[in-house]
């Protein structure tokens, strides 16, 4: 299950539960059929670094920025070990 998962039109933006840093989401559907990584604090493409995004998408993804920023919060906590090597 996806942490964030919402559609623009042909495209789908998500940020897995489990993943990776820096934040990031994955578009899919991009004109041409490709896909793409967005840094989610500087709303860039990262993987293929340069990729501009269609006027459209960089306009859902400033829209939601907050909510995307919240659900890597989630992923973040979900991807920690329960055993952090404290002793509370």
């Amino acid at each position: 299950m996806a942490a964030f998962r919402e559609r623009c039109g042909s495209m789908t933006v998500e940020i897995y539960d489990l993943d990776h840093g820096p934040a990031h989401c994955h578009i899919s559907g991009l004109p041409g059929g490709l896909n793409a990584r967005v840094d989610l604090y500087t709303l860039e493409v990262t993987k293929p670094a340069g990729r501009p995004l269609p006027p459209r998408m960089r306009r859902f993804l400033r829209d939601r920025h907050e909510r995307m920023l919240e659900a890597w919060d989630r992923v973040i906590s979900t991807d920690r070990s329960e055993d952090d090597g404290s002793d509370d």
